[in-house]
Formats: structure tokens, sequence, C-alpha cells
């Protein structure tokens, strides 16, 4: 999701795309605007050179940002999050990572927590107002 593709078909028992098309599309999108790591006005950013986060934004309706890492052990990154270019309330915003199968257990945080990105792997983070 990085790099806005998830594993290629077919999948094995170790990978199953369908909890993730299931969550691409409850979050819609369809009609939403990449923003990679590599854009200069990425509205996330991890503070990390070897942690890296690409958004996928539905402006002013919710975020899904996908965190990864390549750092040599577990990464702890705080996002740091342009909300004007989100169009979003740290106040009743929530960071929430669903359960997906085979891929990541749920976890949520709020804006400034810390976040713990394991060795090799990363998060899908949704983020909309007053989840």
């Amino acid at each position: 999701m990085l790099y806005g593709m998830a594993a290629r078909m077919p999948w094995s028992e170790d990978i199953d795309n369908r909890p993730i098309w299931k969550l691409w599309d409850e979050f819609g999108m369809k009609g939403g605007e990449m923003i990679g790591y590599w854009v200069g006005n990425c509205p996330v950013k991890t503070g990390s050179d070897k942690t890296l986060a690409t958004v996928y934004s539905r402006k002013g309706e919710g975020a899904l940002i996908s965190v990864a890492t390549w750092a040599g052990n577990d990464d702890q990154v705080t996002l740091d999050i342009d909300w004007d270019a989100l169009g979003l309330d740290p106040s009743k915003a929530v960071l929430h990572a669903p359960e997906l199968n085979l891929f990541q257990p749920e976890m949520t945080w709020k804006p400034g927590d810390t976040i713990t990105v394991p060795k090799g792997k990363g998060w899908l983070i949704e983020i909309r107002n007053g989840r």
C-alpha cells in the first residue's frame, strides 16, 4: 500500500487480499487522492528515514495512512499530521488500525501517540473525525 498496491493473486494461506479490499471499499478509495511519502507536501510524516507513510485522502472525510518500516528493528514513530491539508480536526480525530486477517491486529491511537511499527511490517491506519 505504500506504493499503491497490494500483494498479487493468487494468494496463499499467508496472503489473502480480501480483508484489504474490504477496507478499501469501506474507506471509499474510489474518489480519494494518493499522496506518496516521496511527495514533498505529503500531509503525514513519520520523522524516521526508515519508516515511511503514504496517505490516501478523502479531504474533509478521512484518510487512510499506509506506514511501513525498513528499520533493522521495531521503530517507534509519532505521526506528524498536517490536519488542515487533510481537512480533519485533531481534537475529534482517532487513529484506528482495523483488524485485517493475516496482516494486522486492531489498534487505536490518539493524535500524538507513539506508534510501534514492527520490523519488516507496517500498518494501515484510518483517520476520521469522531470515529
